[in-house]
């Protein structure tokens, strides 16, 4: 792996991945803010396709103790919570094999800064709710 080398000023360099947040125990939920929208991707991973997402995860019951800022990870899921997410900001593959970030016709910024609750159910199912 190399490592990670931000040539636009900012001399960053770091080595290794960042966390990625646990699976929610059934019955019950994460909260969790999204990052940036042009970092959402989608990955391949030992357990299949899975979309990415860039957080700062404020609560979860697997976490002993979050700081009040927060934990900066990714959520990778293939849940159809993750893939409603993913496809509420971005269409699907063009011929590059590139997802397109759609255009809307009004300013998407209180979504996306909203926080985001994970709910799973009993069953396992997960359900997304953006709260204002």
């Amino acid at each position: 792996m190399f490592p990670n080398i931000d040539h636009m000023g900012d001399k960053k360099l770091s080595f290794g991945v960042e966390p990625t947040m646990r699976e929610v125990p059934p019955g019950q939920s994460a909260t969790f803010n999204v990052g940036k929208v042009e970092e959402w991707t989608v990955v391949e991973t030992e357990w299949g396709m899975k979309y990415s997402f860039p957080i700062i995860l404020l609560s979860h019951p697997s976490y002993d103790s979050i700081s009040k800022s927060g934990m900066n990870m990714k959520w990778q899921s293939k849940s159809e919570s993750a893939k409603g997410l993913f496809f509420w900001m971005y269409n699907d593959i063009n011929d590059d094999d590139e997802y397109i970030m759609k255009i809307f016709d009004v300013d998407m910024s209180k979504e996306l800064n909203s926080k985001m609750v994970l709910h799973r159910h009993d069953s396992g199912q997960y359900l997304l709710e953006i709260t204002g």
